[in-house]
């Protein structure tokens, strides 16, 4: 080989040698791009690797300063505390997924006595658990103990404490998890009022706020007291899920009606796997409550549990008045009217209908719409009112104002139709509310909610 020749492949090496060194630096002005280069260095997990799971831990108010426990399909574990807001966030690689999380949390159960409206609160503690099936977004709530029932076919604590790499992997796919939450709404129809979803939203994945008023809270709400009805823990109704099971025999959804103002809500009513009938309340303005009680020829003729003292039911509990204990004595507080009653639009329709009137859970006379549009009530045993003119208005959403012992109230009413054995029957709900009351519900005589449920002739 020439010398000259030498000495061109002597630069050559120079050359490159010095190029590798830059590189090395960072320097170089194609933007530091460069070939990998092979090692016999473990690989280290960097930024880019990192990914976050975040996500709300509620069960209708928030699970605060509890710990979060997960494991995911790598092998991977890790663990997060809950803030005030039941807010937790945790830190995987994103070749970690699928996990499966828990939270612990102290549920609160209301045990109410027959006689008093006071709950006797006991608590225990428990688990429930979620899926994190990739980064971002992931709730753990009652509604995703069931998810997790469902998915694992089994009781969510033993599927969890069983769970390895493989099965988390083999479980947790988007088809399975598609399919159960297309049977997680299924089970939420069994039970009373048979509580949905709000549009669009996944009890797993959608973000929401453990706040009164936010949309993913409110269903929490609704199950947590349709759920303390049905008589069934958590753990027994994971399990029923993942069984493909209902949670009651048969469920039902009401409107219910109280005071203040006639207000209106949506509640629930089931007859339990025990074979009672439950019924869970969430009064807007009082909060949720529930009852159970037996049935005697399809209806709710006693109130065994529950803050409540008293019911009448009518018609296969198409029409229900449900008492309280207040102010000392047996009150009227809910009467609710089943979902296949007709609203009754003109109440003239009511007109020459003769009906038996209920007040604080008591037959307290009886009623009849005249024809010239004014309303007789005769209660037992004494003569009967003056008839009562311009009932109509008590129809409308002005209300019928009325000079009332204590003050000035506001009677408004409502009527259905329903047809029992080929015939139609009304039922009337009405509400007094005095005006200058700022707690209408313990104003006695002059503050009250009752039910008219017409007789057919025989």
């Amino acid at each position: 080989m020439k010398a000259n020749n030498k000495k061109r492949l002597a630069l050559l090496a120079l050359s490159a040698l010095t190029a590798a060194a830059i590189t090395a630096c960072g320097g170089g002005g194609n933007g530091g791009f460069a070939l990998p280069v092979a090692t016999s260095s473990p690989t280290t997990t960097t930024q880019a690797d990192t990914t976050t799971v975040t996500g709300v831990a509620a069960t209708g108010s928030p699970i605060a300063g509890s710990a979060v426990e997960l494991k995911c399909a790598s092998g991977a574990t890790a663990s997060a505390t809950t803030d005030a807001d039941g807010v937790w966030t945790a830190t995987f690689k994103s070749t970690d997924y699928p996990c499966v999380a828990r939270v612990q949390f102290v549920q609160v159960n209301n045990v109410y006595t027959s006689l008093y409206a006071n709950a006797l609160p006991t608590t225990t503690t428990t688990w429930i658990h979620s899926v994190v099936a990739a980064p971002g977004t992931a709730n753990i709530t009652p509604l995703t103990d069931l998810i997790v029932g469902i998915l694992g076919n089994q009781d969510p604590a033993t599927w969890y404490a069983a769970a390895t790499n493989g099965i988390l992997g083999g479980a947790i796919t988007s088809s399975a998890l598609a399919d159960a939450l297309a049977k997680l709404k299924t089970t939420l129809s069994t039970l009373p009022g048979k509580p949905s979803l709000p549009d669009g939203f996944n009890p797993l994945t959608s973000s929401f706020s453990a706040k009164k008023g936010d949309a993913g809270d409110d269903i929490l709400e609704s199950y947590s007291a349709a759920l303390q009805a049905s008589g069934l823990t958590q753990a027994q109704a994971a399990t029923h899920a993942a069984a493909g099971e209902d949670l009651t025999q048969e469920s039902y959804v009401a409107t219910a009606f109280t005071t203040p103002n006639l207000t209106a809500f949506r509640v629930g009513a089931a007859k339990t796997l025990a074979g009672q009938y439950a019924v869970a309340i969430p009064d807007p303005n009082r909060g949720t409550s529930w009852a159970t009680g037996g049935l005697t020829n399809g209806n709710l003729t006693s109130v065994e549990l529950g803050p409540y003292v008293g019911v009448v039911s009518k018609d296969q509990n198409r029409a229900v008045e449900l008492c309280s204990w207040t102010g000392g004595a047996q009150r009227s507080q809910y009467v609710f009217v089943a979902e296949d009653l007709v609203p009754v639009t003109d109440p003239t329709e009511l007109q020459g209908q003769y009906f038996i009137e209920y007040e604080n859970c008591t037959a307290t006379g009886t009623s009849l719409f005249l024809q010239d549009g004014s309303f007789v009530f005769t209660p037992n045993g004494g003569p009967s009112d003056a008839p009562e003119a311009n009932i109509a208005q008590a129809f409308t959403e002005a209300g019928l104002e009325k000079e009332e012992t204590g003050g000035l109230a506001v009677r408004r009413a409502k009527a259905f139709k329903y047809t029992v054995d080929g015939l139609t029957k009304y039922v009337y709900v009405v509400v007094n509310t005095r005006k200058d009351s700022t707690t209408p519900e313990l104003n006695g005589d002059t503050d009250f909610v009752l039910m008219g449920v017409s007789q057919i002739p025989n």
